[in-house]
């Protein structure tokens, strides 16, 4: 049985949320304060009973501002319930239609401004009706690892440590006595060790001198209580021979994960098993960060003993490297929090596999972007913060996630964007690829200007030809191309200096400039690095920016357009 979907109301900033979640690993990404934590948090109030001692306290701050203390309304849907399921949960089945039940459960959060305190109600099924069934959360098992956790503290010797708990469920009643035999067979030899005899008997002596002989006591000297409850709380664990407390916050962030994940997985018959991490990124370098996500990814899947696993990130090498269809956006637009799970996205497999890959360390940024400038390539990439400084704006200031598509991959990320999808604002810059300027431009990037009719937060803009050479149609850059290309080719770069001034228009110039490029080979990386530092340090008047690179950045807000001027 697993958590399908989640409804959130006046909670926080959230005013109406649905979530969909995907059977096994969810990853819950987003930029900071987004969102991603109310919802883990809406999470622990519905999958926590009210006796778990690390439930969630809700105050006055968590209802939602403006709405007059409106209720928190949240509610949890559980599909694939088996026979065993469905009779303990018999009160809180919904029929969905052809045979098969799901599990709902629901909590009210009204608050009293009198007595400054808020008060819970919680059922299951549609229809609100008495309190929830005393033993509804025998068979469900969650655990919440918090951000920034200390995880020295849980594996610190005690009863409620992760290593305690995680022996106790590997442990059968009947096994509890093999710990005891042990301990009572050690402390039987300790005890005739002849410094503890001689240590006994100092005390005895002393004590019989304090308080005679008819008052005092005899005394036994043992290391530890032999009991199975205390002999489990005493252990913790070493790595490489050293004690857990000299690792680095790192490596004990995976031993604590790791035997929280365990003693989920050995607990006893349950009908859902479920952990919420914050941050898994917590303390580790970027391999340890995506072995960790494989390592989450298997135990969420693994048949025998499943466990469902809800995390919430900010690292974008996380959100490239998970299963693509476990990443749930979680996005603040101005008027309330959305998700969109990619589960939920309608795309051909070819492509959500071509997507998969392209979600490199990088382009996992896509999914915390305010906003988005895809490029075809590294030349692109490099030069637009630049060009976009002379334009008049900033790309740094206006929170703009520059992604190197890699060529015209444009279509795998499309599927993404749109209303109740990624709707930030985003533009794609890409070559026309006309034969001519004035010519028409390609089929493929025809097709992808189409895409501006049904996807409304998306401006496709083209250059006549390709992007060196609409650069170089520019008077004022120009001349600074020539002089990057001469860096790289001295001589060549003559002879290219000659040729584009001895051409007609602004067009020719451009068309020599191209011709030479191409004919060179050069690396349109290591040429965009050269000419990236001579404009830096250049003077350009705003419109030496070719026009649809401006069009494209005043459609990210980056430059400000008349409209933005006449309502100023």
């Amino acid at each position: 049985m697993w958590l399908r979907e989640l409804q959130i109301r006046n909670f926080r900033k959230i005013e109406d949320l649905t979530a969909t979640f995907p059977r096994g690993l969810t990853i819950l990404v987003g930029e900071n304060n987004s969102g991603k934590t109310a919802v883990v948090d809406a999470l622990r109030l519905i999958l926590f009973s009210s006796r778990e001692f690390d439930a969630l306290r809700i105050t006055e701050s968590d209802f939602r501002d403006g709405t007059d203390f409106a209720p928190i309304e949240i509610s949890a849907r559980f599909t694939d319930l088996d026979d065993e399921d469905e009779a303990h949960f018999q009160e809180c089945l919904v029929d969905v239609g052809e045979g098969r039940f799901e599990m709902q459960v629901s909590a009210r959060i009204s608050f009293n401004a009198s007595t400054n305190r808020p008060s819970y109600k919680m059922w299951g099924g549609e229809t609100e009706g008495g309190a929830l069934p005393s033993n509804h959360y025998d068979r469900l098992a969650a655990v919440y690892l918090q951000p920034l956790r200390d995880p020295e503290r849980g594996l610190r010797p005690g009863q409620h440590s992760q290593i305690s708990r995680l022996v106790d469920s590997l442990t059968a009643d009947e096994q509890h006595e093999d710990f005891e035999k042990i301990a009572k067979d050690a402390n039987e030899r300790i005890r005739n060790l002849p410094a503890v005899v001689d240590a006994k008997t100092d005390i005895d002596t002393q004590m019989a001198s304090v308080a005679g002989s008819q008052l005092a006591q005899e005394t036994e000297l043992v290391f530890s209580d032999p009991t199975f409850r205390r002999i489990i709380a005493g252990l913790h664990p070493e790595i490489e021979g050293l004690p857990f407390w000299m690792n680095g916050l790192g490596y004990n962030n995976l031993v604590f994960s790791s035997a929280t994940l365990s003693t989920l997985r050995h607990s006893k018959r349950l009908s859902h098993r479920s952990i919420l991490i914050e941050e898994p990124e917590a303390h580790l370098h970027p391999q340890l960060q995506v072995l960790f996500l494989r390592h989450l990814n298997s135990v969420s899947r693994d048949p025998k003993s499943e466990v469902q696993v809800i995390a919430s990130s900010h690292s974008p090498i996380l959100a490239s490297q998970a299963p693509i269809d476990s990443i749930v956006a979680v996005i603040e637009t101005t008027e309330n929090v959305a998700t969109v799970s990619m589960s939920e996205i309608q795309m051909d497999d070819k492509l959500k596999k071509k997507l998969q890959r392209f979600l490199d360390a990088t382009r996992g940024e896509l999914f915390f972007a305010r906003r988005i400038l895809m490029v075809e390539g590294i030349a692109e990439a490099l030069l637009l913060p630049t060009l976009a400084k002379h334009a008049g704006g900033c790309l740094k200031d206006s929170a703009v996630t520059v992604l190197n598509a890699d060529g015209i991959n444009f279509n795998a990320f499309i599927p993404l964007l749109g209303d109740k999808k990624l709707s930030v604002p985003v533009a794609i810059l890409t070559d026309g690829d006309a034969s001519k300027v004035g010519g028409k431009p390609s089929d493929a990037a025809k097709g992808l200007k189409a895409h501006e009719a049904t996807v409304p937060n998306l401006a496709v803009e083209l250059s006549e030809r390709t992007f060196e050479h609409e650069l170089a149609r520019s008077d004022e850059i120009r001349p600074h191309m020539v002089a990057a290309f001469k860096v790289l080719h001295p001589l060549k770069g003559k002879e290219l200096e000659i040729t584009v001034q001895a051409a007609g228009s602004s067009d020719e110039k451009a068309d020599a400039f191209l011709k030479t490029f191409k004919k060179t080979g050069t690396s349109k990386g290591q040429y965009a690095q050269e000419l990236a530092g001579i404009l830096e340090d250049s003077s350009l008047k705003a419109d030496a920016v070719p026009e649809y690179i401006r069009s494209a950045l005043a459609h990210l807000g980056v430059l400000k357009t008349e409209t933005d001027s006449d309502s100023n």
